[in-house]
């Protein structure tokens, strides 16, 4: 499980990093400090190999940057913290790996260390300030997206919270949440999206859409209710995608309840 929970985490880095947006940004950030030539590398390189420098070190330290601040959140005691505290620490600890890898960059570009004008303390020390402000943003992004009150102006159906913790290609006709150790999975009629948070928040935020919790581990919307089939002792719900979810002894009453399930 512990394998599995690792595997979204990477899924989700991959995700957040190869995201248009994001490459953009890196581009941009990188060209900018490739002709600005800082440190030392107007004069060391030439303008081509200044740029390509200054485009590896942005878009590494930013990728190293963005997964050791999730990894810390999410698979250390760290998670136990709010928000804030937690990743302020996962920015200073994510400090070293960036550093380290700044330092294979100039290896690799033929940099010694006094070369660049930065001895290795103040390189940890840069590389603390660029993963704080990763974190930063990692922290406001979870704040913004768990505390902002709806907005009735907003596209997004009122009361759909659940909705706004999803990219906006997926956000859809909500189907149901599968918990996948400890991310829940949203599945809308648009595809799927993972979500750190506990079962009971997330069913807590599928407001207005009808549904029912039929699993300790399962969630679904009554309007993605196909049909209930038996197979021996076993209750399934077979959903309007095609999915099948268990429902558990001591939920099958809330289905007889909506009228899914005869009384027997």
């Amino acid at each position: 499980m512990a394998d599995n929970t690792l595997q979204l985490t990477l899924r989700e880095w991959w995700r957040s990093l190869s995201s248009p947006r994001t490459l953009t940004v890196l581009l941009v950030a990188g060209a900018i400090f490739g002709l600005a030539g800082p440190f030392g590398t107007y004069e060391a390189l030439r303008p081509l190999p200044r740029i390509l420098y200054w485009l590896a070190v942005t878009i590494v330290t930013y990728a190293v940057g963005l997964l050791s601040g999730r990894l810390m959140r999410e698979h250390t005691p760290l998670k136990r913290l709010e928000v804030v505290p937690a990743y302020a620490i996962a920015g200073l600890i994510g400090g070293i790996p960036i550093a380290l890898c700044v330092l294979a960059i100039n290896v690799v570009a033929g940099f010694t260390v006094t070369e660049t004008g930065l001895g290795l303390t103040r390189l940890v020390f840069y590389g603390c300030l660029i993963s704080l402000c990763i974190s930063a943003v990692l922290a406001w992004v979870q704040r913004d997206v768990t505390e902002k009150p709806d907005d009735p102006t907003s596209p997004i159906p009122a009361g759909a919270r659940l909705m706004k913790r999803l990219p906006v290609e997926l956000r859809g006709k909500l189907q149901y949440l599968t918990v996948q150790d400890h991310y829940v999975e949203v599945v809308t009629d648009k595809g799927s999206y993972l979500v750190l948070m506990r079962l009971g928040d997330a069913i807590a935020e599928t407001a207005p859409v009808e549904g029912l919790r039929i699993h300790r581990s399962h969630w679904v919307a009554l309007s993605a209710v196909g049909r209930i089939r038996r197979e021996g002792d076993r209750l399934l719900v077979e959903t309007v995608g095609g999915a099948v979810l268990p429902v558990s002894r001591s939920h099958r009453a809330a289905l007889r309840e909506a009228g899914l399930v005869p009384v027997s």
